[in-house]
């Protein structure tokens, strides 16, 4: 009984040490191939956005007189001056401004957009994607003035605003000199448009004033007809007047005359 009542030894599974180390190794290369081909699938579906503004030309431009500032296989006569690079890091940094306040001045419109369904996940990446890439912008323009003078950055950046701001108002300047042009073309092209039209009230117009005139010209011809009447009759007046004048007169002398007669 005590034979059958035994309980059997577990078997002990001898496990070399290099195993738990193979696993290891095993999950962290699957970790480290998922991520570059995340990375890579990421990178290509950043380089394949379209950016929301152009190329920067000025932080090309930067960039390139720095390459030819640090080569030293060019001579130092041929190399730009560093007042010509921290004037192109100034230009860098006022576009860098510009499209920064763009973006900030249009994020509410992006999020409404978005939120009612009329701006699809592509155009909403875009934005976010150029909103991180202009805070790098910012960030490696602060580290570059550093570079040149610690300090610098305090009165850099107050420059750089003001610089931006009146580019701002030359350009409204500029499209309110082209609005003129445009809509002095479209007033000529109003009034060429209606010209035809206006001699038709002229016409119209105009009659009421030839009766007016017609009139006029009648009331004048009875008035100098009546005055005409009147200096008639204030002339035959006058004649009357003077032969009665004449006859009194000669029969006064007449009877002088006989009474010296009778006189005598």
């Amino acid at each position: 009984m005590a034979e059958e009542t035994a309980i059997p030894e577990p078997e002990i599974i001898k496990i070399s040490v290099f195993t738990p180390l193979i696993y290891v190794g095993v999950v962290l290369s699957v970790f480290v191939a998922f991520s570059i081909i995340y990375r890579r699938r990421r990178l290509n579906t950043l380089r394949q956005t379209e950016p929301l503004f152009k190329e920067n030309y000025n932080a090309i431009l930067y960039q390139n007189l720095k390459e030819q500032y640090h080569n030293q296989n060019i001579p130092k006569d041929q190399r730009p001056h560093e007042k010509v690079l921290k004037a192109a890091l100034l230009r860098r940094a006022v576009e860098a401004i510009r499209r920064s306040m763009k973006l900030k001045e249009c994020e509410s419109i992006f999020n409404k957009l978005y939120q009612n369904g009329l701006i699809g996940d592509e155009i909403f990446k875009q934005y976010e994607i150029q909103l991180k890439f202009q805070e790098l912008e910012l960030k490696e323009i602060v580290q570059e003035c550093e570079s040149y003078k610690k300090g610098w950055v305090q009165t850099f950046f107050p420059v750089a605003q003001e610089i931006c701001f009146n580019e701002a108002l030359r350009r409204r300047l500029k499209a309110m000199e082209g609005r003129e042009e445009a809509l002095a073309e479209l007033w000529q092209c109003f009034v060429e448009k209606t010209e035809p039209a206006k001699p038709k009230t002229k016409k119209t117009s105009p009659a009421p004033a030839v009766v007016n005139e017609k009139e006029t010209t009648g009331e004048n011809k009875a008035s100098v007809e009546d005055t005409k009447e009147e200096v008639e009759e204030d002339e035959e007046s006058d004649e009357e007047a003077n032969n009665e004048t004449q006859k009194t007169s000669t029969g006064q002398n007449k009877k002088k005359k006989k009474g010296k007669g009778k006189k005598k």
